[in-house]
Formats: structure tokens, C-alpha cells, sequence
């Protein structure tokens, strides 16, 4: 992308590709720097949807429901918004519209294990462990999704670290980190993975992507 960027200066994906992918190693800031760069060139100077990942990320809950509004008015069809669009009512203790909008989830993507395992976070995150472990079954027996994978092991891990299944949580999370979801600022902030903070193989993980994704590599 940076290449890209280099050769021709004004190609609006390069920068949101960019922006994308230092979103999922931890890199927000910067992220939403190429955001930003890549709407000078896009039409009627609007910034691309995608910097949902970076407000959600970033727990800046208000934006993240603003932009996700708007992607879904201009966008009906597009499944992200979809999926986007529960999260910041969960994770600011809105259970009613958070169920609304899993439910909603489920009608356009039945049997999602995207949707499905964030369904299972929500009962996580409510006490109801035994429904949140079913959600993980029935997420794990769907091989098909129309996104990454690893938002499923992430959400996965969450669920079981709110379930006090520690040692599993902690190998999902490490699976998602693998498969390309490596936002440790994310990891460090998410109650969900509260349970997972004191262990010491969760704090090794984090420093090890410190280390490797430093600053410097969201810089043109």
C-alpha cells in the first residue's frame, strides 16, 4: 500500500486499505491518519466507513454509532455495518438495542458465525454462560463467513474469558492474533477480556506486538 501510495498519491483505496491494516495491528492512530489522507480524494470529501473499525477499537462509542448509521443508509446491502452495528450498544450496557440489533443480524445473515459468536459475547456479558457456550458451538460448526475468521476467534476468546475458561480464551485470542487480528490496544481495554489481563502469557503476547508493530510502520 505504501508503494502504491508512493507511485500515485491520490488513490483514495490505497489509503483506506492502509488504514484497514494498521487498524488490525494495533496501530489506531495511524490508521485513522490514512483515513483521513484518503478522503481528499474521495468523492464529496467523505471519510471511508471503514474508520468504524478504528472508532469501535478505540471505544469512541457515539462516533462508532454515527458512522455505522450512516454506512447503513448509503450502503443497505453491505453485511460490515450489519455487524458493526450491535457492538457499541453492548459495550455500553444497552441490552435492549444490542438484542434488537443481534436479532436484526441474525435475519439478514442467518447462521453467520460472525453474527453468531457475537451473540455469544452478549449472553457472555449478561451471565447467561450456558446460551454464550452455545453460541461458540454453533459458531465453530460453520466453516462459511463473509468476513475474516479472526473477528470469530476474537469474539470467540472474549466469551470464554467472560466465562472464566481462562486457558482456552487465551489460545483463541492467540488463534485471531495469528490469523491477522493483532489490536493489542483493543485487547488491553476490552472488558471482555478483563480475566485475561493478569496472566502472564496475555502480557508476553501484548509486549511481543508492541515490539513488532511499533509506531513507525504507520508512517509514510
Amino acid at each position: 500500500m505504501k508503494r502504491a501510495i508512493r507511485l500515485q498519491n491520490n488513490l483514495p483505496h490505497a489509503y483506506n486499505r492502509l488504514g484497514t491494516i494498521l487498524a488490525h495491528i494495533g496501530l489506531l492512530d495511524r490508521a485513522r491518519e490514512m483515513y483521513e489522507r484518503g478522503r481528499s480524494f474521495q468523492q464529496n470529501k467523505v471519510v471511508s466507513p471503514s474508520i468504524v473499525q478504528v472508532y469501535v477499537w478505540n471505544q469512541e462509542y457515539e462516533l462508532a454509532r454515527e458512522q455505522i448509521e450512516t454506512w447503513r443508509a448509503d450502503s443497505p446491502a453491505n453485511k460490515y455495518p450489519i455487524y458493526f452495528a450491535p457492538q457499541p450498544a453492548m459495550m455500553t450496557g444497552d441490552w435492549d438495542e444490542a438484542r434488537r440489533l443481534i436479532d436484526q443480524a441474525h435475519e439478514l445473515l442467518p447462521d453467520e458465525p460472525m453474527i453468531v459468536s457475537l451473540e455469544g459475547v452478549l449472553h457472555a456479558l449478561a451471565g447467561r454462560y450456558a446460551a454464550a457456550l452455545d453460541c461458540v458451538t454453533r459458531a465453530c460448526s460453520n466453516p462459511k463467513t463473509f468476513g475474516h475468521a479472526h473477528h470469530t476467534y476474537y469474539q470467540i476468546a472474549c466469551t470464554l474469558a467472560l466465562s472464566g475458561r481462562l486457558q482456552p480464551a487465551f489460545e483463541w485470542l492467540e488463534r485471531s492474533v495469528g490469523t491477522g487480528f493483532a489490536c493489542w490496544p483493543f485487547f488491553m481495554k476490552d472488558p471482555c477480556l478483563h480475566n485475561l489481563r493478569g496472566m502472564s502469557e496475555f502480557d508476553l503476547l501484548v509486549s511481543t506486538l508492541q515490539a513488532k508493530y511499533p509506531d513507525h510502520l504507520g508512517m509514510l
